[in-house]
């Protein structure tokens, strides 16, 4: 039950990073949205691919406080996105290319048609 909490509490931390973000792009920056979806996504997957390369490098578990708290809450509300490229590179790193160009791929086309789909479907029911 601790794991939840911790998570919990580092997604609504995230949150409200990602939310600031948005706003400083937006309302402080002058420029759109997308901008902020950007920068998001690489920054979340810089800090997420930069704290794996420290716990790797001292041997910690995932499942430790920093970890669920940072790793899971704070950068998976951040944005999913660094998720989406841990799992990518992990592919490459254990020698499945293959399969991470396929998962790569389907995530990015299938994540943009269902978005598409969805839209469209529900501009069509509504009108």
């Amino acid at each position: 039950m601790n794991g939840f909490l911790l998570v919990a509490l580092g997604g609504a931390v995230g949150a409200c990073l990602r939310y600031g973000v948005g706003l400083a792009f937006t309302e402080h920056g002058g420029v759109s949205g997308a901008w902020a979806t950007l920068f998001v996504n690489i920054a979340g997957s810089f800090v997420l691919g930069a704290m794996m390369g420290w716990f790797a490098s001292r041997e910690l578990a995932f499942e430790n406080t920093l970890w669920l708290l940072v790793g899971v809450g704070m950068m998976g509300a951040f944005t999913t996105f660094s998720a989406f490229s841990r799992d990518t590179v992990d592919l490459f790193l254990t020698g499945e290319v293959m399969k991470g160009l396929i998962f790569a791929g389907l995530n990015l086309v299938g994540a943009i048609t269902a978005f598409a789909v969805g839209l469209l479907a529900l501009k069509r029911l509504m009108a």
